[in-house]
This record gives structure tokens, C-alpha cells and sequence, in this order.
């Protein structure tokens, strides 16, 4: 009984440091811009918002957002996304570019995109373990599995 209280102490003590970095805030969904308020209502239409993180790197700043169907998006105050994962649902059409939507589609028959982030061209993670490498313009690069 004594291990599993330690346990769940350096459980809590470690989700509390490693939650929000130094710096970061929790903010309420209605002080996000309008930019991301429409960005969340037009891609993710009938989800709530349940947690906001405002998420600094030195004088700038950008979203970690939660909504209630386990969507997590990281999103600039400008409403632009630079990372979306739903591992239950898939990361929604409307968001994906043309190209990598095509090529997932015609090399991975069946398979869901999970997660697609936005950083020096694009990765999008498969739900069948695959992981894809895109550049700017979608065109494939390569696969790390």
C-alpha cells in the first residue's frame, strides 16, 4: 500500500512539472482570437473546447488546445495549425493537403491519418504505425516506420 501511495505522489509531482512549461498558461477558450475560434468551428464543427494552453517560445506565442472528441491541435494566434492528432478519429479531411490526402489514399488503402504535423514540409503519422515524410508542396519524401 505504501509503494503504490509513493507511486501515484511522484505520478502527480511529475504531471505537474511536465504539464505546462515555464512561462505557459492555461487560458480560457474565450480569450483565443477569432482566428482559431472560426478555425476550431469550421474543421471540428459540434466540439467543444475543453483545455487551452498558451504556449510561449520568448516573445511569441501559439495554442495547445484539447476539444472534447480527444482532438489536439497546436494552433497560431493566427488561426494556422501546426500540429493535429486524433488517434480515435483521424485528423479531418478538410485540413489535409490534396497531395498527401492522394498518396495516402492510392499507397495506404484503408488506413486513417492520425496526426499531421506542420514543420519543414509535413509528417503525418498513419493508424497503421507508418509515419510519412512530406515537403512544403506535399510531394512525398520518405518513411520512417
Amino acid at each position: 500500500m505504501k509503494k503504490l501511495i509513493s507511486m501515484l505522489a511522484m505520478a502527480t509531482m511529475l504531471l505537474t512539472f511536465v504539464g505546462c512549461e515555464k512561462g505557459d498558461e492555461v487560458v480560457p477558450a474565450s480569450n483565443l482570437p477569432g482566428e482559431v475560434t472560426s478555425f476550431v468551428q469550421v474543421h471540428f464543427p459540434g466540439t467543444e473546447i475543453l483545455n487551452v494552453i498558451k504556449d510561449y517560445s520568448g516573445k511569441s506565442y501559439d495554442f495547445e488546445i484539447l476539444l472534447n472528441d480527444g482532438t489536439r491541435l497546436g494552433i497560431s494566434k493566427s488561426g494556422e495549425w501546426d500540429e493535429v492528432e486524433n488517434y480515435q478519429k483521424g485528423v479531418p479531411a478538410s485540413i489535409i493537403p490534396a497531395p498527401i490526402s492522394t498518396y495516402v489514399a492510392d499507397n495506404h488503402p484503408g488506413a486513417m491519418i492520425i496526426s499531421i504535423d506542420r514543420e519543414r514540409g509535413f509528417e503525418v503519422e498513419l493508424n497503421t504505425g507508418v509515419d510519412i515524410h512530406f515537403d512544403q508542396n506535399g510531394n512525398f519524401v520518405r518513411y520512417d516506420y
